[in-house]
């Protein structure tokens, strides 16, 4: 049943687009517009800075969309065991972090359980 790595993958690419859009107006943009001193005084340093927080973003979204073509083709179970394990730390450190639930945490515990189903079902 391919339903739960669809399923999966749109979670994981819902949490990527999120944390990337929401992450550029609410951290980025505003931390930019403040004097800069030390890393972030340089274009360089600013632009490492932009990659790392979009990172994690394009991990979620291949990973999700590497488990629902997966599925498709009917690979190997590892890559659904790395996206799980992927988006379970990813989940993990962000409630550790923030020490309360975040959406894009819950999003990518319920992306790590859907997985887990869809490897269980097929």
């Amino acid at each position: 049943m391919i339903a739960w790595s669809a399923i999966a993958a749109g979670l994981a690419i819902v949490v990527a687009l999120a944390h990337s859009a929401i992450s550029e107006r609410v951290i980025l943009q505003p931390l930019f517009r403040q004097p800069a001193q030390g890393l972030l005084a340089t274009e360089p340093g600013r632009g490492i800075v932009r990659a790392v927080f979009h990172i994690p973003s394009v991990a979620w979204a291949a990973l999700g969309l590497g488990v629902w073509l997966n599925r498709l083709q009917n690979g190997p179970d590892l890559v659904a065991v790395i996206a799980m394990i992927v988006f379970a730390s990813s989940a993990i450190s962000n409630l550790v972090a923030l020490r309360r639930p975040h959406p894009g945490g819950l999003l990518l515990l319920l992306a790590t359980a859907t997985t887990a189903t869809d490897l269980i079902v097929n």
